[in-house]
């Protein structure tokens, strides 16, 4: 092929991928965008489940705030959220997690009621952390 032929075969194949793009951005963004539905906490998946009752516990260590703990654990729908809590201390000391997460979760297992034995190492001292 000589090079004055290749030009508009290169702009043609430029127009084509440019208007391919286009037209699917346009479908997407304009003509049938993402819905989503079911998006609330009682609904994620159980990797991320126990995510979200880290962070709880994390942010009740940094504020103490209790009430804000127990607002956001009913989120997840769930009958007794210090069992919740308590269940995935356990789990945590089971698996070897950090130290810290370990003493948010029990610490906040504890301040809804739900006391292990397990616990104990984790709660000595107070506020203070190593």
């Amino acid at each position: 092929m000589r090079k004055g032929r290749l030009w508009p075969l290169i702009l043609l194949a430029s127009v084509a991928v440019l208007g391919g793009m286009g037209l699917g951005l346009w479908y997407g963004w304009v003509l049938d965008p993402v819905e989503y539905r079911d998006t609330d906490v009682s609904h994620l998946a159980s990797v991320y489940r126990d995510e979200y009752v880290l962070m709880v516990s994390e942010a009740y260590a940094l504020d103490g705030d209790l009430d804000a703990a127990r607002a956001r654990l009913a989120q997840l729908s769930t009958s007794d959220p210090g069992l919740l809590v308590a269940d995935q201390a356990q789990a945590a000391i089971a698996r070897g997690a950090s130290q810290l997460d370990i003493q948010a979760l029990a610490r906040l297992a504890t301040a809804l009621g739900a006391r292990r034995e397990a616990f104990a190492p984790y709660l000595e001292g107070g506020d203070a952390l190593p």
